[in-house]
C-alpha cells in the first residue's frame, strides 16, 4: 500500500501515529470502555480469590480460563478494575508485538493502525487474551514449534476462537491431538460443575439470541425493511438482539461451517497466517454474537499477512468503530454493522478462493529467531 509506504518514509507521520497510539492507550487505560457491563472485573476477581467456583457459586458467561483476566482487579480497589483491563491489554500487546509482528517487515507499523482504531474495544475487556493466543500460537505453529498447540489450546480456554489452529495446521500431530483433548475436556468440564447449564458459558451460548451487529442480524434487518416490515428489536443478553432470525443465524452457521471443513480439507498448507485469518472471518460471519471487540482478534494475523488483506480488514475495523460511534438506536448500529460483515464475508471468500488453489503443501520457513525451534 503507497499509503502506508508514505507513512513509514515520513518522520512527520511517524512521530504522529506514535504520539496518537500513547495517548489514546493512556485515556483509555485511565478510562477504559465498560464493555463488560453490567459484569464488574473487580467484583467477579475478589468472587474467585473468596474461593467461590465459576458456574456453580455464580454465573459464568464464559469458558474457563477467561478467569484468569479478572484475578488482577481482584486484587485492587473497585475504581482500579476497569483501568487493570486496559493495563493487560497493553501488556498483550506487547507481548504479540515482541514474540510476532518484529519478525515480519513492517506488521509492526499496520499492527499500529489497527491499533489506534481498535484498542478502544479491548481497553476494557479481555479480547486482548485470544488475539494474543491466536498470533503467538499461528507464530509458533508455522514455525514447526510444538509448543503453539498448547497456546492455541490455552487461548481457546479464553474465547473459542484460537481453535481454528486444528483446523489449519497439520504439524506435531500426536500433541496437537493431546492438546485438543484436554482442551475438551476443560472446555465441557462447566457443565459438569453447573447446577444449571444457563450459568455456564455452554448454555448462555446456546440461548442467546441473533445480535444485531451479526451477519445474520443485518440481514434479517434488511430484508423486513426491504419489505416495509419494522424490524422487532429486545434489549437483553446486554445487547441488542433482532427477533425472528433462528432460520437465517443457522444458515449462516452452517456455511461457516462448511467453508471451515473445506478449508480443513483441502486447504493449502503454505499460507498458515492467512489460513489463520480466513478462518477468523469465517467464524466471525457464522456466529450470532459479533461484539466490536470480536474484531481485535484477527489484527495480528492481518498485519502479517499485509498487503489487499491487511487493507480489507482496516476496512472492517474502521466500518466497527463507526458503527459504535454513531448516534442513533439499534437501527444505525445494524445498518453500518451490515457493511462490516458484508467486507468480513469478501474477506473470508476471497481467502477461501486463495487457499483452495494448487499450490505446494508445506509450511512457511521459520521467521527470523525461531530457527530450529
Amino acid at each position: 500500500m503507497s499509503s502506508l509506504r508514505d507513512l513509514r518514509n515520513s518522520r512527520p507521520l511517524m512521530l504522529g501515529l506514535v504520539a496518537a497510539l500513547v495517548v489514546e492507550h493512556v485515556m483509555l487505560i485511565a478510562a477504559p470502555l465498560d464493555v463488560l457491563h453490567p459484569i464488574h472485573p473487580t467484583d467477579l476477581g475478589r468472587r474467585l480469590w473468596d474461593g467461590e467456583v465459576p458456574y456453580r457459586d455464580f454465573a459464568l458467561e464464559y469458558p474457563p480460563l477467561a478467569v484468569v483476566a479478572f484475578l488482577l482487579p481482584g486484587l485492587l480497589p473497585r475504581s482500579l478494575g476497569l483501568p487493570a483491563l486496559g493495563l493487560q491489554a497493553l501488556a498483550l500487546e506487547v507481548v504479540v508485538a515482541v514474540v510476532v509482528l518484529r519478525h515480519h517487515r513492517d506488521a509492526l507499523l499496520r499492527y499500529a493502525v489497527l491499533s489506534l482504531v481498535l484498542f478502544p474495544f479491548i481497553s476494557g475487556g479481555f479480547d486482548s487474551f485470544p488475539m494474543a493466543a491466536l498470533a503467538v500460537s499461528t507464530h509458533l505453529l508455522a514455525a514447526g514449534a510444538a509448543a503453539g498447540w498448547w497456546v492455541a489450546a490455552a487461548g481457546t480456554l479464553v474465547k473459542l476462537v484460537p481453535g481454528v489452529a486444528w483446523l489449519w495446521c497439520r504439524t506435531h500431530l500426536r500433541t496437537a491431538v493431546v492438546a485438543l483433548i484436554v482442551t475438551g475436556a476443560l472446555a465441557a468440564l462447566p457443565a459438569l460443575v453447573a447446577d444449571d447449564l444457563d450459568d455456564s458459558y455452554i448454555g448462555w451460548t446456546l440461548h442467546r439470541g441473533i445480535q444485531v451487529e451479526s451477519l445474520a442480524g443485518g440481514l434479517v434487518w434488511a430484508w423486513r425493511e426491504a419489505n416495509g416490515n419494522d424490524p422487532a428489536f429486545v434489549h437483553r443478553y446486554r445487547a441488542w438482539e433482532v427477533e425472528g432470525g433462528d432460520a437465517v443465524a443457522t444458515g449462516a452457521a452452517l456455511a461457516a461451517g462448511a467453508a471451515a471443513l473445506l478449508l480443513a480439507a483441502r486447504g493449502r498448507r503454505d499460507q498458515p497466517w492467512l489460513s489463520a485469518l480466513t478462518l477468523v472471518a469465517i467464524a466471525l460471519c457464522g456466529s450470532k454474537v459479533l461484539s466490536p471487540q470480536f474484531v481485535t482478534w484477527g489484527a495480528p494475523l492481518a498485519a502479517v499477512v499485509g498487503g489487499r488483506w491487511f487493507a480489507g480488514y482496516c476496512g472492517v475495523a474502521v466500518l466497527t468503530w463507526f458503527a459504535y460511534a454513531s448516534p442513533g438506536g439499534p437501527g444505525v448500529l445494524v445498518g453500518v454493522a451490515l457493511v462490516r460483515n458484508l467486507a468480513l464475508v469478501g474477506l473470508a471468500v476471497a481467502g477461501l478462493r486463495q487457499l483452495l488453489q494448487p499450490g505446494p503443501d508445506v509450511v512457511d520457513l521459520a521467521p527470523e529467531g525461531l530457527e530450529g525451534a
